[in-house]
């Protein structure tokens, strides 16, 4: 009997929807995307690629610099493409991945902009289409500004400013959801366009008037942010004038930031933001400085917070860094929310702080246990337990040495929620014994903390004379003991690191210019089991091609 043949499907025969959900695999923030090959291979196929192909706009320095300026004439091209050639394309940006913009000439240059120094700026005929768009726009968000901004744009344009040149895609890209950028050098129109769309934002219009939430504000669907800057030993000393705004975007849901610097400038910008007003639902302060009012603030913009993490910078000296009391302080605005809370504050080095007349500021303490619906915590040992391993660096700088325990700190069983699925304690030392030993015999009991699920305590191997005895019976505990050499704990704060000898020093979480080593990090700090090295250099699979 003769089989039936089996019909064949190929991807030209698949529907349209079929089609793009397939081809968009082949979008990629990083490396040369491999959608623009399709775009070469027939007509069917070349107008699903089409608006997949400027899904992403990536203009940051090559991975080799580690920062640095985008390119204008990357920028010109993008520009001219999307407004003049296709306009149809401008709905489909969707991530924009931006190295530095300044309103001047940037030295070093882009090397793009070296070897197509003609290209950076826009032409006459470009600069009359982009003041038309810049002004219909305005007029369309009965925008009450200076009038004189379109000019003065355009005259940026003309000067070929990546800063002007930025805050125009932006502007006129409707459907942008994720947003990474580098500190920007003497930004003018991002700021302004920053600046009003956090006006519109904070408008209540009246009857008939546009809605602040449609999608023609620009940003307006922005979910997810990340920002950085590159330079360690000065932070991102703009974040006073950013960070309230991108936190009024109406969807944001994720917010990182690399090296922020929170003075009490930005406190007082941030509590200029209706309480509340914020839908971000994660947040990752990463290798910042910021001052306890400034935490609070932040949080206090916020609706409903899942999940925060801090990782201290040690690489700024201020007297202003918040405290563990101030982060819990800050936590406890949204106790009922908040799932996932991660706070490294690098105790190995003396913060300096004005400790003798309230050492309880050293060390949460027991209001932890009222954040409710906390699943996940990771927290170093100090923040915690008001317990040191050891001396820190600098110890007693400041005319007092730092206590190694906190007379009267209340135990872990006093400060621990009865919501913990995981805890994992940062730094320990020895004198953590007798508190750990009291939870792990607590647990054992099934009384308390029985949605407990594990428990890691994370030892500084270099300042431990023995291994400690700690064990939990209860079958339903898994208990981790890791012993850390100083490179890890080190490398667990996200320092700066160097992949290659011809790489310049980056920084490990950067999401913009170092995507495997991020990756590499995020997988293994804060391990109990640690591999042969903190991070071992290799060739970046994504390097970025023009």
């Amino acid at each position: 009997m003769e089989q039936p043949s089996s019909k064949s499907t190929s991807l030209l025969s698949l529907p349209p929807e079929i089609q793009t959900q397939i081809l968009s695999h082949l979008v990629s923030s990083f490396g040369k995307p491999s959608i623009h090959a399709v775009l070469r291979t027939c007509k069917q196929l070349y107008e699903i690629a089409l608006p997949l192909s400027v899904h992403v706009f990536r203009n940051a320095a090559p991975f080799s610099d580690g920062g640095g300026p985008c390119s204008r004439a990357r920028n010109v091209q993008f520009l001219r493409y999307i407004v003049i050639s296709k306009p149809e394309l401008a709905i489909h940006v969707k991530t924009l991945l931006l190295g530095r913009v300044s309103s001047e000439n940037d030295t070093p240059m882009h090397i793009k902009d070296i070897a197509q120094p003609q290209d950076v700026k826009c032409t006459k005929k470009e600069l009359s289409v982009y003041q038309q768009a810049i002004e219909d726009v305005l007029d369309r968000l009965n925008y009450d500004g200076d009038r004189k901004w379109s000019a003065e744009w355009v005259e940026d344009l003309s000067k070929g400013c990546s800063d002007a040149q930025v805050a125009l895609i932006m502007l006129l890209c409707p459907n942008i959801q994720t947003l990474m950028f580098e500190q920007a050098t003497k930004p003018r129109q991002f700021i302004r366009l920053l600046q009003m769309v956090g006006s519109l934002n904070s408008q209540k219009p009246p009857p008939g008037k546009l809605n602040i939430n449609q999608p023609s504000i620009p940003l307006s669907k922005v979910e997810d942010v990340f920002h950085e800057a590159t330079e360690f030993e000065e932070g991102y000393q703009m974040f006073h004038e950013q960070g309230p705004v991108i936190f009024h975007l109406p969807r944001l849901r994720f917010y990182e930031g690399n090296l922020l610097y929170g003075d009490m400038v930005a406190a007082e910008k941030f509590d200029r933001l209706q309480p509340g007003c914020s839908p971000v639902e994660e947040i990752a302060l990463r290798i910042s400085t910021i001052a306890g009012p400034t935490l609070k603030s932040i949080l206090k913009a916020c609706k409903a917070l899942k999940k925060f993490e801090y990782t201290h910078n040690s690489f700024i000296k201020d007297y202003n860094q918040l405290t563990p009391r101030e982060i819990l302080e800050a936590l406890l605005l949204h106790s009922e929310t908040l799932e996932d809370v991660r706070v490294n504050m690098h105790e190995e080095m003396d913060k300096g702080w004005e400790w003798q007349d309230h050492p309880e500021c050293l060390y949460m303490g027991t209001r932890l246990s009222q954040l409710r619906s906390l699943k996940t915590l990771t927290v170093s040992c100090q923040c915690l337990t008001g317990i040191l391993a050891g001396p820190p660096e600098n110890h007693g700088f400041n005319g007092r040495p730092m206590p190694l325990q906190i007379e009267g700190a209340p135990s872990l069983i006093e400060c621990l929620p009865e919501s913990l699925e995981s805890l994992k304690i940062l730094g320990c030392g020895e004198e953590i014994w007798e508190t750990a030993t009291e939870l792990l015999r607590t647990v054992e009991q099934g009384v308390r903390f029985t949605k407990l699920t594990y428990i890691c305590f994370l030892f500084n191997k270099w300042l431990m004379k023995s291994k400690i005895d700690l064990h939990c019976y209860s079958p339903h505990v898994r208990l981790e003991i890791g012993y850390q050499k100083q490179g890890f704990y080190q490398f667990d704060l996200g320092p700066p690191i160097s992949e290659t000898e011809t790489r310049r020093e980056h920084n490990a979480t950067s999401r913009i210019y170092a995507p495997d080593a991020r990756k590499y990090y995020l997988g293994i700090r804060e391990a109990a089991v640690f591999p042969k090295s903190a991070y071992e250099p290799r060739p970046d699979p994504y390097d970025f091609e023009e």
